[in-house]
């Protein structure tokens, strides 16, 4: 929840990292080379798709023989990048409930969700690392424990593909959860929350988060960013931080997933790296037009009744 997470009230920086906070202008430069980088992907892509239209035969017959779920997810990556351009969250969790919602295995979902993640994270992580807003001592704890909960969570849930008759629900109770989470916080979005002391086992909060945005296919930001600030620490820090463990997060369990799944829908993989590509330019720049608070509303109802919908068709199926 970037917009939402950065007007907080901070404590005191605990850190030289953290006492180095980004002036306003900085946040404006910040925002302009987002946007920049951003247009300069797309009309890079652009110019490759093109140049691969015109000039190789096959590759024009391999577009006009797409599945149709590509456009479908082409269009949800664009949609959902969208919502997390504007509230700092909620793409992974989205993601993965349309992903489940289209016939998609837990796994295979939550491959084509961190694949479409790196350049989005990388991109992110690196600018906030310019900005001077990672917590290199917080980094340190979060990244190793982080790697190793996604690579434990992604090796399971690809070895659990066969079953995913069985583990579909079970995931989808987990984004039920996670929408209800959204949707409190959304509710108590204005009111004074108590701070607590801070955490001091940052290293299993990295696993867990890890191992359950891995199983789950989303919920490393929900989890780990969130515990975070309640926890005391500096939102632009946390956010920065959690922001640049991402990419590392997202690129070592897609790459787990893609080594032992013996089957990737690259129709869903392509259709939200594109889509996701394309919309967050545009994300960078209307995220300050939109009220946070009513699309947080929308999405957590749009994830609950799409996962109990799930769990509904599952227990016909075993009744």
């Amino acid at each position: 929840m970037e917009k939402e997470l950065t007007t907080l009230a901070a404590p005191a920086a605990t850190s030289t990292n953290e006492s180095n906070a980004a002036t306003p202008q900085e946040s404006v430069n910040f925002r302009k080379q987002r946007w920049i980088y951003g247009i300069a992907g797309i009309l890079i892509l652009g110019v490759i798709l093109g140049v691969a239209w015109w000039q190789s035969p096959d590759f024009r017959t391999y577009v006009e023989d797409v599945p149709p779920t590509f456009y479908y997810f082409l269009i949800a990556g664009f949609i959902f990048a969208m919502i997390d351009g504007a509230i700092g969250m909620s793409y992974g969790i989205t993601s993965t409930t349309f992903s489940l919602s289209m016939g998609i295995p837990p796994a295979s979902a939550s491959t084509a969700v961190h694949i479409s993640e790196i350049l989005s994270c990388g991109i992110a992580g690196w600018m906030h690392m310019r900005m001077g807003n990672v917590n290199k001592t917080l980094f340190k704890l979060l990244i190793l424990p982080g790697i190793a909960g996604a690579v434990i969570g992604a090796y399971l849930l690809s070895s659990l593909e066969h079953y995913a008759q069985y583990t579909k629900p079970v995931v989808s109770l987990y984004t039920l959860i996670l929408g209800t989470v959204i949707l409190m916080r959304a509710i108590n979005a204005q009111r004074k929350k108590h701070v607590a002391k801070k955490i001091k086992r940052i290293g299993l909060l990295g696993f867990g988060g890890g191992f359950i945005d891995a199983i789950g296919g989303g919920g490393w930001g929900s989890i780990v960013l969130s515990s975070l600030i309640a926890g005391g620490r500096h939102p632009r820090f946390s956010l920065g931080t959690v922001k640049a463990t991402r990419f590392f997060i997202a690129m070592l369990s897609s790459l787990t997933f893609v080594t032992v799944l013996y089957h990737v829908h690259w129709d869903a993989v392509l259709g939200l790296v594109i889509g996701s590509a394309i919309a967050s330019p545009i994300a960078a720049k209307v995220s300050n037009k939109i009220s946070a608070k009513t699309i947080m509303v929308a999405v957590a109802v749009i994830v609950i009744l799409a996962s109990m919908r799930s769990i509904y068709v599952f227990v016909l199926k075993i009744i």
